[in-house]
């Protein structure tokens, strides 16, 4: 009872907090507010049948008359898989100056091309495994507290940072860490007349301080050591349709893994879209998550990517067996 009334508290605070906020914005125009929510019913259509809230995320940024130079935001989001309580994702403070700009606090290593797309304009209901397990704090939060440079350069075609973080992610905090992790990235998007084509990569060092890789390392084991991870990308986009692929591998001292995956969407008008996507990862550990996934879906959008209904179904083979897995998830903007 107590942890429900905990729950409703805070999502009380959050619309109260985003009311106020939102009316601030439009009389100052110095902080704006977004929020959506997911629901999903998902099942293997023999012995697992269930609905969630895949996501219901609230976020605060700075609007355009908040300051010429300094930005900030804080996001949190509430998660049937996280036992129904609120978790804090992005607190952090930009500062800019002329083409480059400088962000720290907690907020999310700058790797891999499927990673910063946002949720709500995925094609797919979730991304591959290969980037969910491989990015640098895939299975520790996902986000990481330091400090990162960024460069937008050639007309904004040109991207490029690099950043410095605790390296453990942001399930814990330890007052006496000996680990780091350093990243870069670099993009180059193309224009064309009716279509752009975009090239990139990431890496990543870490020195690892007993942390916790499951999907890399078996759950049962931390790792201390040498952590090297690298990112390939390349995506095409066009009024007809987009391709993207990716391939991501993580080196460790006593073991390595990769991943990568292809995702291509056929846009037929406004409202209707079909993609399909191979999601392929292997680890030095055999199991299951070695075995591809075939993946296809369709799109509808009431109105645009704010109101959105997606079908998708999936199968995996393990040995002679057959996996399925299909969602029907319906995505809403409150703002």
């Amino acid at each position: 009872m107590l942890k429900t009334k905990y729950n409703i508290t805070g999502l009380i605070f959050l619309l109260a907090l985003s009311t106020a906020t939102a009316q601030n914005a439009q009389r100052l125009k110095k902080v704006d507010w977004h929020s959506y929510t997911q629901l999903r019913f998902a099942t293997n259509f023999d012995n697992y049948y269930n609905f969630s809230v895949r996501r219901l995320k609230f976020w605060i940024k700075s609007g355009p008359g908040f300051s010429k130079h300094w930005s900030f935001k804080a996001q949190a989001i509430f998660m049937s898989l996280q036992k129904e309580k609120f978790f804090l994702q992005d607190v952090y403070g930009q500062y800019r100056f002329g083409k480059s700009s400088i962000r720290f606090g907690q907020f999310i290593p700058r790797f891999s091309l499927q990673r910063f797309q946002p949720d709500y304009l995925i094609p797919a209901t979730e991304r591959a495994r290969a980037v969910n397990l491989l990015i640098p704090d895939g299975t520790m939060g996902v986000r990481d507290i330091g400090i990162l440079y960024n460069l937008n350069a050639a007309k904004n075609n040109l991207r490029f940072n690099i950043g410095l973080f605790n390296g453990y992610g942001i399930k814990q905090y330890r007052y006496n860490n000996s680990g780091f992790m350093v990243t870069q990235n670099l993009s180059y998007h193309i224009p064309f007349r009716h279509s752009s084509l975009q090239l990139g990569y990431s890496v990543m060092y870490r020195k690892g301080d007993y942390l916790y890789l499951p999907g890399i390392v078996p759950d049962t084991v931390t790792y201390t050591g040498s952590d090297f991870r690298f990112d390939v990308n390349v995506m095409f986009q066009s009024n007809m349709f987009d391709v993207q692929a990716e391939y991501l591998q993580a080196n460790l001292d006593t073991t390595t893994a990769n991943g990568y995956y292809a995702l291509a969407t056929m846009k037929f008008n406004s409202k209707n879209h079909v993609y399909v996507m191979y999601d392929h990862y292997t680890n030095d550990n055999q199991s299951s998550l070695n075995d591809p996934w075939w993946i296809a879906g369709y799109n509808y959008f009431f109105k645009s990517y704010r109101i959105m209904l997606t079908l998708e179904t999936g199968f995996q083979q393990v040995g002679t067996k057959w996996n399925n897995r299909t969602v029907l998830q319906f995505q809403m903007f409150f703002h």
